[in-house]
């Protein structure tokens, strides 16, 4: 069983998961949620460094912080923290581009980023050429942080979105027990009748707004509560029955294929891309050079 490091806090573990803009980040934080709702760890979601006052290490420990969410992840604010143990969830930038343009377009909400709120005026007014142009430059921040992201750090395990909608069972196993929140020992009774009671504790927690109920057994999850939770927030549940690739361009929810750039990149597109980010798309090894 792996155990995560201790913050500069004390003896508390600190864990972490860093994404960018649409790459899972809205699924990635209910899981995370759910999972520490039964573990009785404190959960933190922060977007931007504005949030933190440009001092993560110093706003965990305020916030008093079990469980990181760095939804914009930038590797300067990361390099903080002490010793932990995370994940990082990365996706090519081009399905980046079409996702967040019908996002930003319908579903995606535009409180406390007042930002969006001139955006989507604006793409409402273009068309989808040129929507999709308006989006490729509106992505350069994200962009810039994906590209400087150190990819070797070894107490950090790094996942690919088309990975993780192709078997997010496996992927999210892998991860729980790189981190060291996953009980991988054989389920006995008591550990049976302790899922059921930590799944009702969360529930009253989150549903009912009930007190925390008293927390039972240890620090990890089973792989069954694991998967549970994650069935709860697969796409198909999250998109009220749609399978993976069937499209609802309203829904924040839309599509959940990788690939979809294909369909909707022209080669203006193209070129803006390659013009704005050279080489991110073989730097991120989502293709050999920049010849696509």
């Amino acid at each position: 069983m792996i155990h995560g490091p201790t913050t500069s806090q004390g003896s508390r573990p600190l864990y972490a998961f860093y994404g960018h803009h649409k790459c899972a980040t809205m699924t990635m934080n209910a899981i995370i949620g759910a999972v520490c709702r039964r573990l009785g760890l404190t959960f933190t979601v922060v977007f931007d460094e504005f949030q933190f006052s440009k001092n993560l290490n110093e706003y965990i420990g305020v916030e008093g912080t079990d469980f990181l969410s760095y939804g914009n992840a930038d590797i300067a604010f990361v390099r903080q923290l002490p010793d932990h143990r995370g994940f990082h969830i990365i996706r090519d930038p081009r399905d980046i581009v079409v996702s967040a343009y019908f996002s930003h377009l319908h579903s995606h909400s535009t409180a406390k980023w007042h930002e969006l709120e001139d955006h989507r005026k604006k793409l409402k007014s273009l068309s989808l050429e040129e929507g999709l142009a308006e989006e490729i430059i509106f992505r350069r921040r994200s962009f810039e942080h994906m590209a400087s992201w150190d990819y070797g750090q070894p107490n950090i395990i790094e996942i690919r979105f088309e990975d993780f909608i192709r078997g997010n069972y496996d992927t999210l196993l892998q991860v729980f027990s790189f981190i060291g929140l996953l009980n991988t020992e054989p389920l006995h009774v008591y550990q049976r009748i302790l899922s059921i009671y930590r799944d009702l504790a969360a529930y009253a927690a989150r549903k009912l707004r009930w007190p925390q109920l008293a927390r039972l057994g240890s620090r990890t999850l089973s792989a069954p509560e694991l998967l549970t939770i994650t069935w709860r927030n697969s796409f198909q549940a999250k998109s009220k029955g749609r399978s993976t690739g069937e499209s609802d361009h309203r829904s924040h929810y839309r599509k959940g294929k990788s690939g979809d750039w294909n369909e909707y990149f022209s080669n203006s597109h193209k070129a803006l891309f390659k013009e704005l980010y050279p080489d991110l798309i073989p730097q991120l090894h989502y293709h050999p050079n920049d010849d696509w």
